[in-house]
């Protein structure tokens, strides 16, 4: 029988550990934390980057109103000096407020599927930075197909429309300049956001609440050795209420996520 000296049993323990480390699934929901954002979005942001590390500390948060009410990008702002662009369509501070303003680079800009690209060219933003997030209450989901063209953040937060179950595939017809008529009429599923997000090379890895999604490049968790609890399952990350549409004209102005990455 062989026996195995200290050395070689020290070794092989330490590489033990270091596997079931590395194959350990991270729970983002442990890390939840509001302080700024809406939900516990800033505590969850904290952890993921404590995993990949940052490149630029860059940001980018539309629509993000005044920039400081439910804010996903304040916290990284002022705890731990990120920089970056804030956009808002119906910001009105942005009328009175002009130095905090010019301090947090907040502009008043209506974003659309068409010039997305354009405003982030003409604000400079980096071709690839840390993080993104979306919550413009409507387009969300072109947005974030036309901006993949040529910026890919490595993080993404975007709005989601929580009233549809997670195997409703649903993202409303495009319309440039229409704007939230406080309906259930916005956005799109956790499943037309999961196929979207798979078609541009993102891994979904955390639901806020039903009310945003959270995605990580492909080639960042191949790169970390990173796995998160139910990645990409979407029967368990959903955490939305699924709502019956009352009205059937409103219920037909959807269409498949297939659909709409197509047009």
């Amino acid at each position: 029988m062989k026996t195995i000296n200290t050395k070689n049993f020290i070794l092989i323990l330490i590489v033990g550990i270091f596997a079931n480390i590395q194959s350990k699934e991270i729970d983002l929901r442990l890390y939840e934390k509001r302080l700024i954002s809406q939900y516990g979005e800033d505590g969850v942001i904290e952890k993921i980057f404590q995993l990949i590390d940052t490149t630029n500390k860059y940001y980018v948060e539309f629509g993000a109103g005044e920039g400081h009410f439910c804010s996903n990008t304040k916290y990284l702002r002022e705890k731990y000096g990120w920089t970056g662009l804030l956009l808002d369509g119906a910001c009105y501070s942005c009328l009175t407020n002009m130095a905090d303003n010019q301090r947090i680079n907040l502009h008043k800009e209506f974003v659309t599927a068409e010039n997305i690209c354009h405003l982030f060219e003409k604000y400079n933003v980096p071709l690839e930075f840390d993080l993104i997030s979306i919550d413009i209450d409507r387009n969300d989901f072109y947005v974030w197909k036309s901006l993949s063209r040529w910026y890919r953040p490595r993080i993404v937060i975007i709005e989601y429309n929580g009233g549809f179950n997670y195997n409703e595939d649903k993202v409303i017809k495009y319309s440039p300049h229409a704007m939230w008529d406080s309906s259930r009429y916005f956005g799109a599923s956790i499943l037309a956001f999961f196929n979207l997000g798979k078609t541009l090379g993102y891994s979904l890895i955390y639901d806020s609440e039903g009310v945003n999604l959270f995605f990580i490049r492909d080639d960042i968790l191949e790169s970390c050795k990173i796995k998160f609890k139910n990645q990409n399952n979407i029967k368990k990350l959903y955490r939305g209420t699924p709502k019956s549409f009352s009205s059937r004209r409103i219920a037909s102005e959807f269409i498949s996520s297939s659909e709409a990455i197509k047009n």
